[in-house]
């Protein structure tokens, strides 16, 4: 697993919303797609934040289900991201602290991909 960079095992096809959305869109785009998290993104693309499936069950918890709340009011901000160069074996770190989804950015800021522990397994199994 060494010198394995993270751009080897990334997924690319990201499934991204603007920070203004309805909480009930976000919701809608991630089960059309068949995603468990998607990426809150500002007008120039950058990462603004982050919205995983456990994000919802705490919203839909506290509101109505088709709630109008806006996807920043509940987006993580604080997001551990990783660049396309970083070394799998760098990851152990954050995927031991619970994250399932590690946003893949480039020096310059922008968003080119997504990690998620999915990827990490596929791509051990896939070495043994």
């Amino acid at each position: 697993m060494t010198d394995v960079p993270v751009e080897r095992l990334m997924s690319t096809d990201l499934v991204t919303i603007a920070p203004g959305a309805a909480a009930a869109d976000a919701a809608r785009r991630m089960l059309e797609t068949g995603v468990s998290s998607i990426v809150v993104v500002d007008d120039d693309g950058r990462l603004a934040g982050l919205i995983t499936a456990t994000d919802f069950v705490s919203l839909v918890r506290r509101n109505d289900p088709d709630d109008e709340t806006p996807v920043e009011a509940f987006m993580t901000t604080d997001v551990v991201t990783v660049s396309p160069d970083d070394s799998v074996e760098e990851l152990a770190e954050p995927t031991d602290r619970g994250y399932t989804h590690l946003p893949v950015v480039a020096g310059d800021g922008e968003l080119v991909g997504m990690l998620s522990t999915t990827d990490l397994t596929s791509y051990l199994s896939d070495r043994r």
